[in-house]
């Protein structure tokens, strides 16, 4: 029995958890709680971020487009001389696309030209590859070479590959000195008897 009373206190915590747990928090605090809010710290930094680029951004290109429209204004049509060409971004009327078609974005002729490139590269690279196909069919058909088919050489080993080749081809290794043959023995003379 004086076992039993011993763990009296620790089998009410047990059993009776929550009624312990109570008591602990009523006896370790008072009556003011911190109450538990969702942070805030997303929304402030997000608005901060917001405002920031509001003023970075959208506030010089409002000037810059009230400025243009202000006190530029727009192309008006004039006679020009004869032997003149306009360039491409004089064709435009407003100033703002004036200066894009002027500094950022690429004539339509360049863009054309760069596509007719690319359409040419492209072609000249399946007439290779076209090439290539016909040798190897033409390689295996005739069965008139060497190897089974063509094998490019890396540029940078041709020359190692051209010294080795001399070199079996001599006899001698190049990074020797060719060495003289000793003269040949001559055979021994029976003595000469008379």
């Amino acid at each position: 029995m004086v076992l039993f009373s011993k763990f009296r206190p620790l089998l009410q915590t047990v059993f009776k958890p929550t009624q312990q747990i109570q008591t602990i928090v009523k006896r370790w605090s008072s009556e003011r709680r911190m109450r538990m809010m969702i942070s805030e710290f997303n929304e402030r930094k997000f608005f901060d971020l917001f405002h920031y680029y509001f003023l970075i951004g959208l506030v010089p290109t409002f000037c810059v487009v009230f400025y243009a429209n202000v006190f530029v204004g727009q192309a008006t049509l004039s006679e020009i001389p004869e032997d003149y060409e306009p360039r491409h971004w004089e064709y435009y009327k407003h100033p703002l696309r004036r200066f894009m078609a002027q500094y950022v974005v690429q004539p339509f002729d360049e863009r054309y030209e760069i596509s007719l490139h690319a359409i040419y590269t492209q072609v000249m690279r399946d007439q290779l590859r076209g090439l290539e196909r016909k040798v190897r069919r033409l390689e295996h058909a005739r069965g008139d070479n060497k190897g089974w088919f063509y094998r490019p050489e890396v540029d940078n080993l041709s020359e190692l590959e051209l010294k080795k080749a001399a070199e079996r081809s001599e006899g001698y290794s190049a990074m020797l000195a060719p060495r003289e043959l000793p003269p040949p023995r001559s055979w021994p003379v029976a003595p000469k008897t008379d």
